[in-house]
């Protein structure tokens, strides 16, 4: 009598080979997406967002103009993917403000300032290039903003965690004047204008104590009270 699953055999290789196969190309593609965004970083530190174009960007990644067009609409398209690998870098910064944010301290939160800082050179090569693009394309300014909001979000949460008695609304507004200054003195980094960074971390970890020192002093004094 015959197997009744032998006709089917030939179609269950075919597709095992398929599915390897798939694979392989998905890995090639996420590859050769990999070195197109790297040479953009490459090429946007050399050039400049503005003067760089899609054709050398290609020429870096040993890639084709066709084949850049296969993953990416446009040159600006290219900066969201900037976006996102700049914006990781900030995330565990934040979450380490919230053990602060429990028992503020000068030294504390001035230590915590001078992390951020020094996270900024990490991500120099992805943020340049978006400032000077949110100049000149507004979707990427709109793309921008929408970012920096959700920086203040990851900054009012750290806050809350620390003083879980603080409201969101409160820890908003306190998130987003605290970010003020820190964003000022990013921005005149990426443009390669120089200041006095001891004095900025005396100055910011003042005015930071003095914020969420209140903060962290609301619950006690509700239990006085």
């Amino acid at each position: 009598m015959a197997n009744p699953t032998t006709p089917d055999a030939p179609a269950e290789a075919s597709e095992s080979r398929a599915r390897p196969r798939g694979r392989m190309r998905a890995a090639q593609r996420e590859f050769t997406r990999t070195r197109l965004i790297d040479a953009a970083i490459e090429i946007f530190a050399e050039r400049g967002y503005a003067k760089a174009t899609v054709d050398e960007i290609a020429d870096r990644a040993g890639a084709t103009r066709a084949t850049f067009y296969l993953h990416f609409k446009s040159k600006s398209d290219l900066i969201s993917e900037l976006m996102e690998r700049g914006k990781d870098h900030f995330h565990d910064v934040y979450a380490d403000l919230s053990p602060i944010a429990h028992s503020p301290t000068i030294a504390s939160i001035r230590g915590w300032l001078a992390l951020a800082m020094r996270e900024w050179n990490t991500i120099a090569p992805y943020a340049r290039p978006v400032q000077e693009a949110a100049s000149i394309e507004p979707e990427i300014l709109a793309l921008r903003v929408a970012q920096q909001s959700t920086e203040v979000a990851e900054l009012a949460d750290a806050l809350r965690n620390g003083t879980p008695t603080l409201s969101a609304r409160d820890a908003e507004v306190y998130a987003s004047v605290l970010l003020a200054p820190l964003r000022y003195y990013f921005e005149l980094f990426l443009r390669g204008q120089q200041f006095d960074e001891r004095r900025v971390l005396d100055v910011m970890a003042t005015t930071w104590m003095a914020a969420i020192g209140k903060v962290a002093e609301e619950p006690k004094r509700r239990r006085k009270a």
